[in-house]
């Protein structure tokens, strides 16, 4: 209800901004749909009543089509199960939510005064100088591989504290968005200055939860002939000390417009240690579980969801601009220990100030965490705790793509 009352008060705005989208996405390898649709339509409406007050809103309604990835997984598992077995363990579907819906993506309110700068309400978060993966992020989101889409929008109060022209504090109180499952909520509180010495960016940061999870970090970013960067840091509060850093540099050359070349090494603590630990619902997500003991051991999925799954990666990223109007990218991310990659070139064109029109792929190299083989996608369950001479082969293969194509078109009002 609350999105559609925004919606109304769109006419009513000082100033309008947003956006309407149309994307559609081809997959190779899947079981089921092998395409998709989207439509899009993200408005943002600011009002300044007064110079030190701002109100800003954005809300998105979308509606998709083809293929539903939630409902072919639970068909495909389906499929493979004998009936005899899915009455003793039947299938859990994984929530399935709405594909056509509107939701209140920003809202929020600016307060400047002389001292500090407040932000109260649902705002995007972004912490940290690596690209894609960043350790000191308190709400951590990889985005590379869905260059259309925007952060999720954070439940927050943020203080931002300027000292001088060259440094400043940042506070930053949030709730996560358990809260909609009827869950107990969980605080997340960071605090991160930063300081300019020698042209470099020194940003210490400390966070935590209210579930208990402490992390101490560190983020620099200069300049000695190449750009650079280090970000990373401790999580504490598990049974032993967890470290995440990425290293990286970037330096541009003067070829046609502008080619811009980064570099980057990651290595994440929190990853499984070696390839051989590799398993799918390591990353979280949709899977859908049968339910009885057995079957739900097996397949253990976990509820938070990652990006990656091990821990030492590699990321190349090259963004040329040529013809005023045209950019070409291509980013290849490897795990380092599989050798498995995903290389995502991508080209847009912007026709004026309005328009852009966006195409690219996904291709999945090697055979690893992006590129699963037989091992990664066969799962035995054992339906019958007790009887551990049936157990069953569940291929997941059809939920894994080993290509995909891409293209939306935007116009911006």
């Amino acid at each position: 209800m609350l999105s559609w009352v925004l919606l109304a008060g769109l006419a009513r705005a000082d100033d309008v901004g947003g956006y309407a989208e149309t994307r559609a996405q081809l997959y190779g390898g899947l079981e089921g749909e092998a395409w998709e649709t989207h439509l899009r339509v993200r408005p943002t409406l600011e009002l300044e009543p007064l110079a030190w007050l701002r109100l800003v809103a954005t809300i998105e309604a979308r509606a998709s089509g083809g293929r539903d990835s939630e409902q072919e997984a639970v068909e495909l598992l389906a499929d493979q199960l004998p009936q005899v077995v899915l009455d003793e363990c039947p299938l859990e579907p994984a929530a399935l939510e709405p594909r056509d819906l509107a939701s209140v993506e920003r809202l929020f309110v600016d307060l400047y005064t002389d001292f500090v700068d407040l932000r109260v309400g649902r705002q995007a978060l972004n912490w940290g100088s690596a690209l894609v993966l960043n350790p000191t992020d308190l709400y951590a989101e990889t985005l590379l591989t869905e260059p259309w889409r925007e952060r999720a929008g954070v439940d927050a109060i943020r203080a931002t504290v300027p000292i001088g022209d060259r440094h400043q504090v940042v506070a930053v109180a949030a709730l996560t968005e358990r809260l909609a499952d009827g869950e107990d909520p969980e605080g997340r509180f960071g605090l991160k200055p930063t300081f300019n010495v020698a042209a470099t960016d020194i940003s210490p940061v400390l966070s935590a939860t209210t579930d208990g999870e402490p992390f101490v970090g560190l983020d620099l970013r200069g300049q000695l002939h190449v750009g650079w960067w280090l970000e990373g840091g401790v999580h504490l509060g598990g049974d032993e000390p967890q470290v995440e850093a990425s290293l990286g540099v970037d330096y541009s050359f003067m070829v046609l417009d502008l080619l811009v070349v980064s570099a980057q090494y990651t290595y994440d603590g929190t990853g499984l240690a070696h390839p051989d630990d590799y398993y799918l619902g390591f990353k979280g997500g949709t899977l859908p579980t049968p339910d009885c003991d057995a079957a739900a051991e097996t397949f253990d999925v976990s509820e938070e969801q990652r990006f990656t799954m091990g821990r030492h990666y590699g990321l190349v990223n090259a963004h040329l601009a040529l013809l005023d109007d045209w950019t070409v990218t291509a980013s290849a991310l490897v795990n380092l220990q599989d050798r498995s990659a995903v290389l995502i070139p991508a080209v847009q064109w912007t026709p004026g100030s309005a328009w852009s029109v966006n195409a690219g792929a996904q291709v999945y190299a090697g055979e690893g965490e992006f590129h699963p083989g037989t091992d990664l996608t066969t799962l035995i369950i054992q339906p019958d705790p007790d009887n551990e001479v049936i157990k069953l082969p569940i291929d997941l293969s059809g939920l894994v793509p080993d290509w995909s194509v891409h293209g939306y078109v935007r116009y911006s009002f």
